[in-house]
Protein backbone atom coordinates (compact mmCIF):
# COMPACT_ATOMS: atom_id res chain seq x y z
CA UNK A 1 0.00 0.00 0.00
CA UNK A 2 2.82 2.84 -0.41
CA UNK A 3 1.91 2.96 -3.99
CA UNK A 4 -1.52 4.54 -2.48
CA UNK A 5 0.09 6.18 -0.02
CA UNK A 6 2.45 7.82 -2.49
CA UNK A 7 -0.38 8.35 -4.59
CA UNK A 8 -2.25 10.44 -2.02
CA UNK A 9 0.49 12.33 -0.96
CA UNK A 10 1.17 13.36 -4.73
CA UNK A 11 -2.35 14.63 -5.15
CA UNK A 12 -2.70 16.46 -1.85
CA UNK A 13 0.17 18.38 -3.17
CA UNK A 14 -0.57 19.04 -6.54
CA UNK A 15 -4.01 20.63 -5.16
CA UNK A 16 -1.55 22.45 -2.45
CA UNK A 17 -3.23 20.75 0.37
CA UNK A 18 -0.80 21.53 3.55
CA UNK A 19 -0.34 18.50 5.83
CA UNK A 20 -1.44 21.28 8.61
CA UNK A 21 -4.26 22.11 7.22
CA UNK A 22 -7.79 19.98 8.03
CA UNK A 23 -9.51 18.01 5.93
CA UNK A 24 -12.92 17.13 6.06
CA UNK A 25 -13.29 13.19 5.38
CA UNK A 26 -16.81 11.84 4.43
CA UNK A 27 -16.36 8.25 5.69
CA UNK A 28 -19.47 6.26 5.41
CA UNK A 29 -18.34 3.34 7.12
CA UNK A 30 -17.66 1.32 3.79
CA UNK A 31 -14.12 -0.27 3.05
CA UNK A 32 -13.09 2.50 0.62
CA UNK A 33 -13.65 5.41 3.02
CA UNK A 34 -12.03 3.96 6.16
CA UNK A 35 -9.44 3.14 4.13
CA UNK A 36 -9.09 6.90 3.16
CA UNK A 37 -9.18 8.35 6.51
CA UNK A 38 -6.42 5.78 8.04
CA UNK A 39 -3.88 7.02 4.68
CA UNK A 40 -4.31 10.52 5.95
CA UNK A 41 -3.77 10.35 8.77
CA UNK A 42 -0.42 7.98 8.16
CA UNK A 43 0.53 10.77 6.31
CA UNK A 44 0.42 13.07 8.81
CA UNK A 45 -2.36 15.07 7.45
CA UNK A 46 -5.34 16.63 9.99
CA UNK A 47 -8.76 15.36 9.69
CA UNK A 48 -11.75 15.99 10.78
CA UNK A 49 -14.62 12.94 10.09
CA UNK A 50 -18.37 13.64 8.41
CA UNK A 51 -20.49 11.26 8.20
CA UNK A 52 -24.35 11.52 6.46
CA UNK A 53 -27.28 9.34 7.35
CA UNK A 54 -29.89 9.19 4.35
CA UNK A 55 -32.79 8.29 6.52
CA UNK A 56 -32.73 4.73 4.35
CA UNK A 57 -31.61 1.49 5.84
CA UNK A 58 -33.18 2.01 9.55
CA UNK A 59 -31.54 0.09 12.01
CA UNK A 60 -28.54 -0.50 9.49
CA UNK A 61 -28.06 3.20 9.06
CA UNK A 62 -27.98 3.91 12.98
CA UNK A 63 -24.76 1.63 13.38
CA UNK A 64 -23.08 3.04 10.68
CA UNK A 65 -23.24 6.14 12.57
CA UNK A 66 -22.06 4.64 15.73
CA UNK A 67 -19.57 3.08 13.78
CA UNK A 68 -18.06 5.83 12.61
CA UNK A 69 -18.55 7.76 15.00
CA UNK A 70 -16.64 5.08 17.46
CA UNK A 71 -13.90 4.81 14.55
CA UNK A 72 -13.44 8.95 15.20
CA UNK A 73 -13.32 8.67 18.69
CA UNK A 74 -10.22 5.81 18.89
CA UNK A 75 -8.59 7.66 16.70
CA UNK A 76 -9.20 11.21 18.37
CA UNK A 77 -10.66 12.94 15.80
CA UNK A 78 -13.31 15.35 15.46
CA UNK A 79 -16.79 13.87 14.27
CA UNK A 80 -19.69 15.74 12.46
CA UNK A 81 -22.97 14.25 11.64
CA UNK A 82 -25.92 15.29 9.67
CA UNK A 83 -28.94 13.07 8.36
CA UNK A 84 -30.99 13.86 5.03
CA UNK A 85 -34.45 12.70 3.94
CA UNK A 86 -33.56 10.48 0.90
CA UNK A 87 -36.58 8.72 1.20
CA UNK A 88 -38.66 11.19 -0.11
CA UNK A 89 -39.51 11.30 -3.82
CA UNK A 90 -38.63 14.16 -6.06
CA UNK A 91 -38.08 13.16 -9.24
CA UNK A 92 -34.44 11.75 -9.51
CA UNK A 93 -33.40 7.80 -9.01
CA UNK A 94 -32.95 7.14 -5.06
CA UNK A 95 -29.30 6.97 -6.09
CA UNK A 96 -29.06 10.16 -7.48
CA UNK A 97 -31.35 11.96 -4.57
CA UNK A 98 -29.49 10.70 -1.89
CA UNK A 99 -26.05 11.88 -3.66
CA UNK A 100 -27.39 14.78 -3.74
CA UNK A 101 -28.82 15.27 -0.71
CA UNK A 102 -25.02 14.10 0.82
CA UNK A 103 -23.12 16.56 -1.10
CA UNK A 104 -25.24 19.21 0.49
CA UNK A 105 -25.08 18.14 3.78
CA UNK A 106 -21.42 17.85 3.53
CA UNK A 107 -20.84 21.09 2.37
CA UNK A 108 -22.95 22.39 5.07
CA UNK A 109 -20.54 19.99 7.62
CA UNK A 110 -17.34 22.02 6.05
CA UNK A 111 -18.50 25.56 6.22
CA UNK A 112 -19.84 24.79 9.80
CA UNK A 113 -16.76 23.21 10.64
CA UNK A 114 -14.14 25.68 9.19
CA UNK A 115 -12.60 23.24 6.74
CA UNK A 116 -11.90 23.95 3.16
CA UNK A 117 -12.20 20.58 1.50
CA UNK A 118 -14.21 17.72 1.63
CA UNK A 119 -12.46 14.65 0.78
CA UNK A 120 -14.04 11.42 -0.95
CA UNK A 121 -13.56 7.85 -1.26
CA UNK A 122 -14.09 7.86 -4.89
CA UNK A 123 -11.93 4.67 -6.20
CA UNK A 124 -10.39 3.88 -9.94
CA UNK A 125 -13.64 1.30 -9.55
CA UNK A 126 -16.05 3.73 -9.14
CA UNK A 127 -14.84 5.78 -12.31
CA UNK A 128 -14.54 2.82 -14.72
CA UNK A 129 -18.49 1.91 -13.50
CA UNK A 130 -19.72 5.70 -14.11
CA UNK A 131 -17.52 5.61 -17.08
CA UNK A 132 -19.41 2.60 -18.30
CA UNK A 133 -22.63 3.73 -17.14
CA UNK A 134 -22.68 6.82 -18.83
CA UNK A 135 -21.55 5.65 -22.18
CA UNK A 136 -24.12 2.73 -22.34
CA UNK A 137 -26.83 5.45 -21.36
CA UNK A 138 -25.52 7.39 -24.80
CA UNK A 139 -23.19 10.26 -24.07
CA UNK A 140 -19.86 12.21 -25.40
CA UNK A 141 -16.62 13.06 -24.24
CA UNK A 142 -17.94 15.43 -21.18
CA UNK A 143 -19.90 11.99 -19.80
CA UNK A 144 -16.90 9.85 -20.07
CA UNK A 145 -14.88 12.47 -18.21
CA UNK A 146 -16.78 10.74 -15.54
CA UNK A 147 -15.96 11.77 -11.85
CA UNK A 148 -13.14 14.52 -11.56
CA UNK A 149 -10.50 14.24 -9.10
CA UNK A 150 -11.30 17.78 -8.07
CA UNK A 151 -13.77 20.11 -7.82
CA UNK A 152 -12.66 23.71 -6.91
CA UNK A 153 -16.43 25.16 -7.06
CA UNK A 154 -17.79 22.10 -4.58
CA UNK A 155 -14.55 22.46 -2.72
CA UNK A 156 -14.44 18.68 -3.16
CA UNK A 157 -11.04 16.29 -3.72
CA UNK A 158 -10.94 12.39 -4.44
CA UNK A 159 -7.48 11.74 -3.88
CA UNK A 160 -8.13 8.01 -4.55
CA UNK A 161 -9.11 7.93 -8.28
CA UNK A 162 -6.18 5.90 -9.66
CA UNK A 163 -6.63 3.54 -7.02
CA UNK A 164 -8.48 0.64 -7.36
CA UNK A 165 -11.04 -0.62 -4.37
CA UNK A 166 -9.42 -4.01 -3.83
CA UNK A 167 -6.22 -2.69 -2.38
CA UNK A 168 -7.55 -0.71 -0.53
CA UNK A 169 -9.51 -3.70 1.63
CA UNK A 170 -6.26 -5.50 1.59
CA UNK A 171 -4.99 -2.52 3.32
CA UNK A 172 -7.86 -2.34 6.34
CA UNK A 173 -7.23 -6.71 6.71
CA UNK A 174 -3.48 -6.10 7.31
CA UNK A 175 -3.92 -3.75 9.96
CA UNK A 176 -6.59 -5.51 11.21
CA UNK A 177 -9.17 -3.12 10.64
CA UNK A 178 -12.73 -3.52 9.96
CA UNK A 179 -15.63 -1.74 7.98
CA UNK A 180 -19.44 -1.76 7.32
CA UNK A 181 -21.09 -3.45 4.47
CA UNK A 182 -23.45 -1.96 2.77
CA UNK A 183 -26.15 -4.43 2.60
CA UNK A 184 -27.90 -2.51 -0.58
CA UNK A 185 -24.77 -2.88 -2.54
CA UNK A 186 -25.69 -6.83 -3.28
CA UNK A 187 -28.82 -5.54 -5.08
CA UNK A 188 -28.10 -6.27 -8.54
CA UNK A 189 -31.47 -4.56 -9.13
CA UNK A 190 -29.32 -1.25 -9.13
CA UNK A 191 -27.13 -0.58 -12.46
CA UNK A 192 -24.35 0.16 -10.57
CA UNK A 193 -24.20 -2.85 -8.58
CA UNK A 194 -24.80 -5.13 -11.78
CA UNK A 195 -21.85 -3.69 -13.33
CA UNK A 196 -19.33 -3.90 -10.39
CA UNK A 197 -20.69 -7.94 -9.74
CA UNK A 198 -21.06 -9.16 -13.46
CA UNK A 199 -18.87 -6.53 -15.66
CA UNK A 200 -16.06 -5.40 -14.55
CA UNK A 201 -15.29 -8.82 -13.25
CA UNK A 202 -15.28 -10.27 -17.09
CA UNK A 203 -13.86 -7.09 -18.49
CA UNK A 204 -10.96 -7.83 -16.50
CA UNK A 205 -10.93 -11.46 -17.72
CA UNK A 206 -10.70 -10.47 -21.03
CA UNK A 207 -7.75 -7.55 -20.36
CA UNK A 208 -6.23 -8.19 -16.89
CA UNK A 209 -5.58 -3.82 -17.49
CA UNK A 210 -9.16 -2.90 -18.09
CA UNK A 211 -10.59 -1.30 -15.18
CA UNK A 212 -7.28 1.39 -15.17
CA UNK A 213 -7.86 1.62 -19.20
CA UNK A 214 -11.22 2.84 -18.43
CA UNK A 215 -9.47 5.55 -15.92
CA UNK A 216 -7.43 6.91 -18.78
CA UNK A 217 -9.99 6.87 -21.22
CA UNK A 218 -11.79 8.92 -18.69
CA UNK A 219 -8.79 11.20 -18.23
CA UNK A 220 -8.62 11.57 -21.91
CA UNK A 221 -12.28 12.62 -22.30
CA UNK A 222 -11.65 15.48 -19.28
CA UNK A 223 -8.97 17.14 -21.21
CA UNK A 224 -10.85 16.91 -24.45
CA UNK A 225 -14.02 18.23 -22.34
CA UNK A 226 -11.44 21.42 -21.32
CA UNK A 227 -10.34 21.44 -24.49
CA UNK A 228 -14.23 21.94 -25.87
CA UNK A 229 -15.06 24.22 -22.66
CA UNK A 230 -12.23 26.66 -24.18
CA UNK A 231 -13.81 26.81 -27.21
CA UNK A 232 -16.99 27.57 -26.92
CA UNK A 233 -17.14 30.01 -24.14
CA UNK A 234 -16.62 33.69 -25.95
CA UNK A 235 -19.67 32.09 -27.69
CA UNK A 236 -21.84 31.60 -25.08
CA UNK A 237 -20.72 34.29 -23.09
CA UNK A 238 -22.58 36.62 -25.90
CA UNK A 239 -25.55 33.91 -26.11
CA UNK A 240 -26.17 33.86 -22.73
CA UNK A 241 -28.01 35.85 -20.21
CA UNK A 242 -28.68 35.36 -16.31
CA UNK A 243 -32.11 37.05 -16.14
CA UNK A 244 -35.42 36.11 -15.20
CA UNK A 245 -35.00 33.13 -12.98
CA UNK A 246 -33.16 31.56 -15.78
CA UNK A 247 -30.93 32.06 -18.36
CA UNK A 248 -31.78 33.19 -22.05
CA UNK A 249 -30.17 31.88 -25.12
CA UNK A 250 -29.36 34.03 -28.16
CA UNK A 251 -29.86 30.63 -30.69
CA UNK A 252 -28.82 32.92 -33.42
CA UNK A 253 -24.92 33.02 -32.00
CA UNK A 254 -25.09 29.50 -31.43
CA UNK A 255 -25.43 28.98 -34.83
CA UNK A 256 -22.23 30.09 -35.85
CA UNK A 257 -20.76 27.32 -34.46
CA UNK A 258 -19.92 24.09 -36.59
CA UNK A 259 -22.82 21.47 -35.16
CA UNK A 260 -20.22 19.70 -33.42
CA UNK A 261 -19.08 22.75 -31.12
CA UNK A 262 -22.52 23.76 -31.02
CA UNK A 263 -23.37 20.53 -29.07
CA UNK A 264 -20.80 21.15 -26.56
CA UNK A 265 -21.89 24.38 -26.32
CA UNK A 266 -25.44 23.40 -25.63
CA UNK A 267 -23.80 20.57 -22.61
CA UNK A 268 -21.77 23.31 -21.28
CA UNK A 269 -25.04 25.38 -20.82
CA UNK A 270 -27.01 22.52 -19.43
CA UNK A 271 -23.98 21.19 -17.27
CA UNK A 272 -24.05 25.43 -15.58
CA UNK A 273 -28.15 24.76 -15.00
CA UNK A 274 -27.13 21.14 -13.06
CA UNK A 275 -28.89 19.04 -15.55
CA UNK A 276 -25.36 17.74 -16.71
CA UNK A 277 -25.71 14.20 -14.89
CA UNK A 278 -29.29 14.32 -16.36
CA UNK A 279 -29.10 14.66 -19.90
CA UNK A 280 -28.70 11.65 -22.27
CA UNK A 281 -27.52 11.82 -25.80
CA UNK A 282 -31.23 11.73 -27.49
CA UNK A 283 -31.55 14.75 -24.75
CA UNK A 284 -29.67 16.81 -26.27
CA UNK A 285 -30.80 15.76 -29.86
CA UNK A 286 -33.73 17.05 -28.87
CA UNK A 287 -32.43 20.57 -27.39
CA UNK A 288 -30.20 21.13 -30.50
CA UNK A 289 -33.51 20.58 -32.44
CA UNK A 290 -35.61 22.94 -30.53
CA UNK A 291 -33.04 25.29 -30.79
CA UNK A 292 -32.74 24.84 -34.46
CA UNK A 293 -36.55 24.63 -35.24
CA UNK A 294 -39.33 25.67 -32.68
CA UNK A 295 -42.13 28.14 -32.92
CA UNK A 296 -42.27 30.89 -30.60
CA UNK A 297 -44.37 29.88 -27.62
CA UNK A 298 -43.54 26.63 -27.61
CA UNK A 299 -42.24 24.57 -24.74
CA UNK A 300 -39.83 21.70 -24.45
CA UNK A 301 -39.69 19.79 -20.97
CA UNK A 302 -36.45 18.35 -19.60
CA UNK A 303 -35.30 16.72 -16.23
CA UNK A 304 -35.50 18.16 -13.10
CA UNK A 305 -38.69 19.90 -13.56
CA UNK A 306 -36.73 22.33 -15.99
CA UNK A 307 -38.19 23.66 -19.62
CA UNK A 308 -36.76 25.18 -22.42
CA UNK A 309 -38.99 28.06 -23.96
CA UNK A 310 -38.95 29.78 -27.25
CA UNK A 311 -39.36 33.17 -27.50
CA UNK A 312 -39.46 34.46 -31.17
CA UNK A 313 -35.69 35.20 -31.11
CA UNK A 314 -35.03 33.95 -27.77
CA UNK A 315 -34.67 30.84 -25.89
CA UNK A 316 -35.03 30.81 -22.00
CA UNK A 317 -34.07 27.90 -19.62
CA UNK A 318 -35.08 27.59 -16.32
CA UNK A 319 -37.80 26.10 -14.19
CA UNK A 320 -41.02 24.84 -15.78
CA UNK A 321 -43.16 27.61 -14.13
CA UNK A 322 -41.43 29.93 -16.92
CA UNK A 323 -39.69 33.37 -16.53
CA UNK A 324 -40.34 35.36 -13.66
CA UNK A 325 -40.91 38.92 -14.87
CA UNK A 326 -40.50 41.81 -13.81
CA UNK A 327 -43.67 42.83 -11.71
CA UNK A 328 -45.70 45.89 -13.68
CA UNK A 329 -45.51 49.25 -11.86
CA UNK A 330 -46.65 52.87 -11.96
CA UNK A 331 -45.00 55.97 -11.24
CA UNK A 332 -44.89 59.76 -11.89
CA UNK A 333 -42.28 62.04 -13.53
CA UNK A 334 -41.56 65.74 -13.58
CA UNK A 335 -38.51 67.66 -14.89
CA UNK A 336 -35.75 67.49 -14.25
CA UNK A 337 -36.10 64.60 -11.98
CA UNK A 338 -34.21 61.04 -13.41
CA UNK A 339 -35.98 57.97 -13.48
CA UNK A 340 -33.90 54.49 -13.65
CA UNK A 341 -35.38 50.50 -13.88
CA UNK A 342 -32.97 48.44 -13.40
CA UNK A 343 -35.57 45.46 -14.65
CA UNK A 344 -35.97 46.93 -17.62
CA UNK A 345 -32.36 48.39 -18.19
CA UNK A 346 -33.90 51.96 -18.70
CA UNK A 347 -33.41 55.33 -17.42
CA UNK A 348 -35.54 58.06 -18.20
CA UNK A 349 -34.46 61.56 -17.95
CA UNK A 350 -34.53 65.22 -18.50
CA UNK A 351 -33.08 67.82 -20.47
CA UNK A 352 -33.93 71.01 -22.56
CA UNK A 353 -34.96 71.01 -26.39
CA UNK A 354 -31.75 69.97 -28.55
CA UNK A 355 -30.63 69.59 -32.36
CA UNK A 356 -32.03 66.18 -33.15
CA UNK A 357 -29.65 63.32 -31.29
CA UNK A 358 -30.48 60.11 -34.02
CA UNK A 359 -28.22 57.71 -31.35
CA UNK A 360 -30.84 58.54 -28.43
CA UNK A 361 -34.77 57.78 -28.16
CA UNK A 362 -36.40 61.33 -27.14
CA UNK A 363 -39.91 62.47 -26.44
CA UNK A 364 -40.36 66.45 -26.97
CA UNK A 365 -42.69 67.66 -24.68
CA UNK A 366 -44.23 71.40 -24.48
CA UNK A 367 -42.33 73.80 -22.28
CA UNK A 368 -45.41 73.63 -19.42
CA UNK A 369 -47.29 70.34 -18.31
CA UNK A 370 -50.26 70.52 -17.48
CA UNK A 371 -49.68 67.59 -15.00
CA UNK A 372 -46.55 65.12 -14.02
CA UNK A 373 -46.16 62.55 -16.81
CA UNK A 374 -47.31 59.32 -15.92
CA UNK A 375 -44.41 56.24 -16.86
CA UNK A 376 -45.81 52.53 -16.35
CA UNK A 377 -45.99 48.83 -17.65
CA UNK A 378 -48.65 48.53 -20.36
CA UNK A 379 -52.37 47.84 -19.25
CA UNK A 380 -53.67 45.05 -21.45
CA UNK A 381 -56.86 47.77 -22.86
CA UNK A 382 -53.92 50.17 -23.42
CA UNK A 383 -54.48 51.79 -26.88
CA UNK A 384 -52.33 54.63 -28.87
CA UNK A 385 -54.01 56.88 -31.57
CA UNK A 386 -52.19 56.82 -35.03
CA UNK A 387 -52.89 60.36 -36.03
CA UNK A 388 -54.92 63.08 -34.40
CA UNK A 389 -58.13 61.79 -35.39
CA UNK A 390 -57.74 58.26 -36.46
CA UNK A 391 -59.38 55.21 -34.81
CA UNK A 392 -56.88 54.54 -31.70
CA UNK A 393 -54.92 50.78 -31.65
CA UNK A 394 -54.89 48.57 -29.25
CA UNK A 395 -50.72 48.55 -27.74
CA UNK A 396 -51.25 44.62 -28.23
CA UNK A 397 -51.73 44.84 -31.96
CA UNK A 398 -48.50 47.47 -32.16
CA UNK A 399 -46.54 44.81 -30.47
CA UNK A 400 -47.59 42.07 -32.59
CA UNK A 401 -46.48 43.84 -35.82
CA UNK A 402 -43.30 44.61 -34.65
CA UNK A 403 -42.92 41.25 -33.43
CA UNK A 404 -42.30 41.90 -29.71
CA UNK A 405 -41.58 38.63 -27.29
CA UNK A 406 -42.77 38.03 -24.50
CA UNK A 407 -39.37 39.35 -22.79
CA UNK A 408 -39.89 42.61 -24.91
CA UNK A 409 -43.19 43.11 -23.90
CA UNK A 410 -42.98 41.85 -20.08
CA UNK A 411 -40.13 44.92 -20.24
CA UNK A 412 -41.89 48.05 -21.92
CA UNK A 413 -42.47 50.89 -20.62
CA UNK A 414 -45.44 53.72 -21.87
CA UNK A 415 -45.82 57.51 -21.15
CA UNK A 416 -49.20 58.73 -20.40
CA UNK A 417 -50.17 62.31 -20.55
CA UNK A 418 -53.71 63.21 -19.27
CA UNK A 419 -54.91 59.23 -19.38
CA UNK A 420 -53.65 58.89 -22.94
CA UNK A 421 -50.85 56.52 -23.89
CA UNK A 422 -48.21 59.23 -25.83
CA UNK A 423 -44.67 57.24 -25.70
CA UNK A 424 -44.10 53.19 -26.11
CA UNK A 425 -40.74 53.55 -25.24
CA UNK A 426 -38.78 51.78 -27.99
CA UNK A 427 -41.92 51.88 -30.20
CA UNK A 428 -44.34 54.41 -30.72
CA UNK A 429 -45.35 58.39 -30.75
CA UNK A 430 -48.29 59.52 -30.26
CA UNK A 431 -48.77 62.52 -33.12
CA UNK A 432 -48.50 64.92 -29.64
CA UNK A 433 -44.70 64.91 -30.27
CA UNK A 434 -45.49 65.74 -33.61
CA UNK A 435 -47.55 68.31 -32.84
CA UNK A 436 -45.25 69.83 -30.01
CA UNK A 437 -42.13 69.84 -32.29
CA UNK A 438 -43.96 71.98 -34.45
CA UNK A 439 -44.25 74.74 -32.36
CA UNK A 440 -41.50 74.29 -29.77
CA UNK A 441 -39.56 76.98 -28.83
CA UNK A 442 -35.97 76.29 -27.18
CA UNK A 443 -37.29 75.91 -23.68
CA UNK A 444 -39.25 72.92 -24.37
CA UNK A 445 -38.30 69.65 -22.47
CA UNK A 446 -37.41 66.76 -24.10
CA UNK A 447 -37.74 62.91 -22.01
CA UNK A 448 -34.56 60.55 -23.17
CA UNK A 449 -34.49 56.49 -22.77
CA UNK A 450 -31.45 55.63 -22.55
CA UNK A 451 -29.94 51.89 -21.67
CA UNK A 452 -29.09 51.78 -18.09
CA UNK A 453 -25.33 51.52 -17.52
CA UNK A 454 -22.68 52.40 -15.26
CA UNK A 455 -21.41 54.30 -18.37
CA UNK A 456 -24.70 56.46 -19.30
CA UNK A 457 -23.86 60.05 -21.05
CA UNK A 458 -24.53 62.92 -18.94
CA UNK A 459 -28.05 64.22 -19.87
Amino acid sequence: MANAHLKVSSFLSAQGVARSEPLLVAVSGGADSCALLQILLALGQRVGVAHVHHGLRKAAADDDVEFVRARARALGVPFHCAQVDAAARDGRSPEARARALRYAALAQLREGGGYRYVATAHTLDDQAETLLLRAVRGTGPRGLASIAPHSAAERLLRPLLSVRREELRRYLQERGLGWREDESNADLSIPRNRLRADVLPVLEAIHPAAVRKLGELAQTAREMASFFRDAVAPTLARALEERDGGVWIDAAELAELSPWLRAQAVVELLERRGLGERISATHLGRVLRFLERADSGKRLSLPQAMTLLCDRDRFWLGPESGPSFPRPFSCELCPPHALELPERDLRLSWRRMRAHDSSRETLLLPTQLSRPLVVRSPLPGDHMRSTEKATAIPLQDLFAAARWSRRARARAVVVELASEVIWVVGLAHLPLARTARQGLDKSGWELVADPLSPHLESC
